[in-house]
């Protein structure tokens, strides 16, 4: 019994120094521990607090984007914008440049005469004085009441028509041109930028108008208006007439042709062979308001438009889908739009290569829709049998061009000449075709109705299908007319239209090395 408690008593004063050891364990580990959860809170706090002032900044810059693109295309324009004082919003300060593209800027207020890009540059600073810099492209378009779209070959490329007809105004915006092999232009006919031949039995139904030389040659050119030209005009053609009136800004020159109305020009007239019906006198040049509109508004107004790949700038009421990709989705187009929705809209943006929609049998459209496809994709469209609703549904196919710098932007993985429209069979609807790549098919024009907007084909036979033009509008982007003289006065005039900019990019700014703020000695405190 004595042996036991004293081995009692030995196991006893063991247990007591582990348990003591034990709880000092304890006491450190849980030291550590508080420890760590303190230093993780207080970083927590710090991150929160600087989060929350880098958040405030970046808000800050974007008020002042907002606050600048509202000061430049206010009736008063300004090209800054600021807030100093914490006390009422955001603090930033904004600039803003402007030009016809991104590559022209300066500072300077856009005008209402042509589309315009605004950049802004807005810095944004947090309550701890953190800064952030944001940058902003964004296009504002200008569009014109009667616009005439589709009548122009334009763009790129050469324009030939060759034994077909042509019906609406043809604008030849850039560069001379020939018209020639039987074709006929139920329309008038405008050179504002080039000289202009007519021969090989070629009709111009209107009245033509042109910047430089004007000659008719071979036989049968007939023109049913008037021939208006600021440099000379010959007529030479055997069998040839002009039905109104001619008149230079130089010279002119009759041999072989009949001229049904007077004559008048700047320089000398002289009458080889033919006839000056109405007789013919040399006076000043052109007076102002002879070419009405102007050779110059014409070339202002058929400036290439950059529609974007972006769905907020087709309006509010369009019901959009993501399209197909690949197969047949046409049907997207047939279904009804969504309750407070009017027109409907297919956005094939998400997709790449070739996107190809074939319509194969009778197909019912009963409204207005869009069809959406990114810069760099392929439009392969065969279009059947397409029976439209009263009034005429409108279907635009809409190859974008995202580059906002009023030129025709072919991305090069689709190419020159990479998209194609087969013939549509009827015309119960108006089609709208806006491609910057141009057509290796082209369509014909006994179902063809709409309007025509095309960049570099690389063929000049396909620069322009043949069709028949009619106007289309689509709220609230474009309104697109046939004839110069369908302006809103019925003059030619021409109304413009300012649009809402579009936000084509954002970019946040390495921050500058620090300086003063542009508000003085005052800076943001908590």
């Amino acid at each position: 019994m004595l042996v036991t408690r004293r081995l009692m008593g030995r196991a006893d004063s063991n247990d007591a120094g582990a348990a003591l050891v034990a709880v000092i364990i304890i006491m450190v580990v849980g030291m550590i521990a508080a420890a760590t959860i303190a230093a993780g809170v207080v970083f927590a706090m710090s991150s929160n607090a600087s989060n929350k002032a880098t958040t405030q900044a970046f808000v800050a810059a974007e008020s002042g984007r907002d606050a600048a693109l509202d000061a430049v295309v206010a009736s008063s324009c300004s090209l800054t914008a600021s807030n100093s004082d914490p006390a009422h919003g955001p603090v930033f300060y904004a600039t803003a440049q402007t030009g016809p593209d991104e590559a022209n800027l300066s500072a300077a207020c856009p005008t209402d005469s042509i589309s315009s890009v605004i950049e802004i540059t807005s810095t944004g600073w947090g309550s701890d004085g953190s800064m952030t810099t944001v940058k902003a492209l964004y296009q504002r378009p200008i569009t014109f009441q009667n616009q005439p779209g589709g009548t122009l070959a334009y763009f790129a490329g050469q324009f030939k028509l060759t034994q077909s007809t042509f019906d609406g105004d043809l604008v030849i915006r850039e560069g001379n041109y020939e018209c020639n092999s039987t074709t006929t232009i139920n329309g008038d006919l405008w050179v504002p930028k080039g000289n202009l031949e007519l021969s090989s039995s070629c009709e111009v139904t209107g009245n033509v108008y042109a910047l430089g030389l004007v000659e008719a040659k071979g036989s049968g050119t007939t023109i049913g208006g008037n021939i208006v030209s600021e440099g000379s005009i010959i007529l030479g053609s055997t069998d040839g007439t002009v039905g109104g009136d001619v008149n230079a800004g130089v010279n002119i020159t009759v041999k072989g042709m009949t001229v049904a109305g007077s004559a008048t020009a700047g320089g000398s007239v002289t009458v080889d062979s033919g006839v000056i019906t109405g007789g013919y006198k040399v006076t000043t040049p052109l007076p102002v308001g002879a070419i009405t509109p102007s050779l110059q508004a014409v070339y202002d107004m058929t400036t290439w438009v950059d529609f974007p790949s972006t769905r907020d700038s087709w309006g509010t009421d369009v019901d959009w889908k993501n399209g197909t990709c690949s197969g047949n989705a046409f049907t997207d187009a047939t279904r009804s739009p969504a309750p407070g929705k009017n027109r409907l809209g297919i956005d094939y943006t998400l997709c790449t290569g070739t996107i190809s929609i074939s319509v194969t049998g009778a197909t019912s459209i009963g409204r207005d829709v869009i069809f959406l496809f990114p810069p760099n994709a392929k439009m392969d469209l065969t279009l059947g049998t397409l029976i439209g609703a009263t009034p005429k549904p409108q279907l635009l196919f809409i190859h974008a061009d995202n580059v906002p710098d009023r030129q025709v932007t072919c991305s090069t993985s689709v190419g020159s000449g990479g998209d194609a429209l087969e013939s549509v069979a009827n015309d119960s609807v108006k089609i709208l075709l806006y491609t910057p790549c141009g057509l290796f098919k082209a369509p014909k024009k006994e179902g063809f109705h709409g309007q025509y907007y095309s960049g570099d084909s690389g063929s000049g036979k396909l620069e322009q299908p043949d069709f028949v033009c009619a106007p289309m509008t689509w709220e609230p982007r474009l309104d697109l007319g046939c004839r110069l003289s369908d302006g809103a006065s019925g003059s030619g005039d021409v109304v413009r239209t300012r649009l809402a900019p579009t936000l084509i990019s954002q970019t946040e700014v390495p921050l500058p090395a620090p300086s003063p703020t542009p508000f003085g000695t005052w800076a943001p405190t908590s």
